[in-house]
This record gives structure tokens, C-alpha cells and sequence, in this order.
């Protein structure tokens, strides 16, 4: 068959980073990038030789033929340049978080609805070899009863640095965090039936997340997410009958079963190159986006409860 046309929306370095996964898979053809800055969209064009090179979205889409599209844009951007995509009917794996609001999360799941697109969120943990392989593990023996899950940095860094928005400055659970969100929703494996949270500002922006999150199938959980520190820490706990994983910066684990702790290294696909293979498999088959995937579906649903997380600010804080 024809390889699948790709256009690239934002060559920055988490767009490169999709490239990258794009170069190693076959059947795929990268042929068009856009981004505003020139410098970023010349650099992937001529690293990867990509030819034909935009400034603008909608310009991109009206020039090219595309069957789909990676969008790699800042967190602010990713449901706008996602939007015209879907709209069009071309396939679209948009970068975390989708929406800087829920509302903005379910424009994009009626677009696609609209236009028979498939939508697909990069919420690459789903994917993790070595999540992938304690899950198997602890559900072998019984369902997941708790979890915890954080992701910490440091919102000094983020002030000095002057990187982002105001609205995302406010707003830094959806994007780094939201990925422990989401594994965490995603693992807990049903439905969420009550969320109990505390945010507050120690800054001028919210900095201080924690949550308990009840399923509906009594699971528990436990998220955390703080900004006044100095570096950032991802790590998870999931716990199960007479088995527990505990998950250092999604690069290690140890297993605890049997009498004994189990130290475990991360082997196997790149789970962003595992997602992308992933979206384009159901694209050549013709199927829609499924687990462990986020369709636009569970999109939606993550930013539930990352919305219902946010309710919990505190007046005055």
C-alpha cells in the first residue's frame, strides 16, 4: 500500500521527538511540517528532508493531502491547531493536554464525530514497556486496589525561565502532571465516581495539587502534583493482592511479591514510538483508536477529572 501522508503542526522538541518515532516506522511519510518560528520548522526540514514547510496551519491543510497529522504545538495551542484537523477528517495524535479546558476537549471529540476523523492523545504511559509489564503482573493475581501517582517540577524554573502563558503558568497540572492523571484514571480501571482535592497558590499560580480519587469499582487513588520544588520526580504505586510495583521516574521499578523485591529495568519499544505505531495500525486497518490508547473518548474523561482536581483551589489561595 501507499505510505500514509503525515503533516507535522509544531517542530519544537517534543515535534521532533515525534519525528523521530515517525523515521521508524514503515508505511509512513512525513511530508509537510508547520510552525510559526522559521528557525524550528527549517531545522526538522532540513534534518529530516522535509521539503515542503509552513507558517500557518490552515495554509498547510488547504496545500497538502494528508491522512494525518501529529500535532506537537505548546499545551495552549494543541486543541486549536488539533481542531482544523479533525474538521477536515484527517486523522490526528495531538500532544497533552487536549484542551486547556474540558469544553475545548469536547469541540474536538464533536468535531471528529462530525468528520469520521479518529482522534488519538499522546499520553505516551499507556504505552510504557514497564507499566505494561507490572500491569500484566499485579492483574495476573487480582484487580488493582490503590495507586499513587505524582509528577512534580519546579515553578521557579518555570517563572525565571519566562516559557510559558499565563494560562498555563495557572494551569501546570495539565501539563506535565495531566500524564499522571491519566495513567492513574486509566489504570484504576473503571469509571470515576469521587474526587476529594485540595489546590492553593504558595506562588502566583497554582502549585499545589492533592487528590483522592475513589472508582467506581473501589479502587483508590492517590495523585500528587507540586511545584514548589526544585527538580522534577515522576513516580507511581500500584498495588495489588499480595503485589506491589513501585515506579521511579518511569524508567525503574521495584516489584514487590513473593517474599522478595525484584529490581526491574525498562526494556522494550520506546513507548512513544509504541503509541505511533499504534495510531497508524488502526488507521491501516481501518479501526477505530482503542486501548490501551486515549481515543478522544477518554480524553474527555481525563480532563474530568483533572477539572474536578482544579475545583478543589482554595478561596484565597
Amino acid at each position: 500500500m501507499a505510505n500514509i501522508p503525515v503533516g507535522l503542526i509544531g517542530c519544537g522538541g517534543r515535534g521532533r521527538g515525534h519525528v523521530r518515532a515517525l523515521h521508524a516506522l514503515t508505511d509512513v511519510e512525513l511530508v509537510a511540517v508547520c510552525d510559526p518560528v522559521a528557525a524550528s520548522r527549517e531545522q526538522v526540514g532540513d534534518e529530516w528532508g522535509v521539503e515542503r514547510r509552513y507558517a500557518d496551519v490552515e495554509a498547510m491543510l488547504d496545500a497538502e493531502e494528508l491522512a494525518a497529522a501529529i500535532v506537537a504545538t505548546p499545551a495552549h495551542l494543541n486543541a486549536e491547531a488539533a481542531l482544523p484537523c479533525l474538521e477536515r477528517g484527517i486523522d490526528t495524535l495531538l500532544e497533552k493536554p487536549p484542551g486547556m479546558s474540558l469544553g475545548q476537549t469536547r469541540a474536538l471529540k464533536e468535531a471528529a464525530e462530525a468528520s469520521g476523523a479518529r482522534g488519538m492523545v499522546g499520553w505516551n504511559r499507556r504505552f510504557d514497556p514497564l507499566v505494561l509489564q507490572v500491569r500484566e503482573e499485579i492483574e495476573s493475581r487480582g484487580p488493582i486496589y490503590q495507586l499513587v501517582g505524582e509528577f512534580h517540577k519546579s515553578m521557579s524554573g518555570f517563572i525565571a525561565g519566562g516559557r510559558f502563558p499565563e494560562i498555563v503558568m495557572d494551569n501546570m497540572l495539565l501539563e506535565s502532571p495531566i500524564h499522571a492523571i491519566d495513567l492513574v484514571r486509566h489504570l484504576g480501571g473503571a469509571p470515576v465516581a469521587e474526587v476529594n482535592s485540595f489546590v492553593r497558590r504558595a506562588s502566583a499560580y497554582k502549585d499545589v495539587h492533592a487528590a483522592l480519587v475513589v472508582f467506581e469499582n473501589d479502587c483508590v487513588a492517590q495523585i500528587c502534583a507540586n511545584y514548589t520544588t526544585d527538580a522534577r520526580l515522576e513516580r507511581y504505586e500500584i498495588h495489588g493482592r499480595d503485589i506491589s510495583a513501585y515506579i521511579e521516574g518511569i524508567s525503574t521499578c521495584e516489584l514487590v511479591c513473593d517474599g522478595e523485591r525484584k529490581h526491574l529495568q525498562k526494556e522494550g519499544t520506546d513507548s512513544t514510538l509504541a503509541q505511533a505505531a499504534h495510531f497508524f495500525d488502526c488507521i491501516k486497518a481501518g479501526r477505530p483508536i482503542g486501548p490501551p490508547a486515549a481515543d478522544l473518548d477518554e480524553a474527555i474523561a481525563t480532563m474530568e477529572l483533572a477539572t474536578a482536581i482544579l475545583a478543589g483551589l482554595r478561596d484565597g489561595a
